[in-house]
């Protein structure tokens, strides 16, 4: 995935994340889905860092 296409996708799950807290009026409920989309992202970002290689993290390093 180029950077392109990972800031396009980061775009639009932020635009979603902003659109589904119209009328949000619990704190406790707007940081609860804010934590998971970051943290969503963030794996996504570390997944394209990576490479398409899977992660294996008890993989024998080079």
């Amino acid at each position: 995935m180029t950077t392109e296409e990972l800031t396009a996708k980061i775009q639009a799950e932020i635009k979603l994340w902003q659109a589904s807290q119209q009328g949000q009026t619990s704190g406790y409920e707007y940081e609860k889905s804010f934590v998971e989309v970051w943290a969503k992202l963030g794996r996504e970002v570390l997944q394209n860092s990576l490479g398409d290689e899977s992660y294996k993290k008890n993989k024998k390093k080079k």
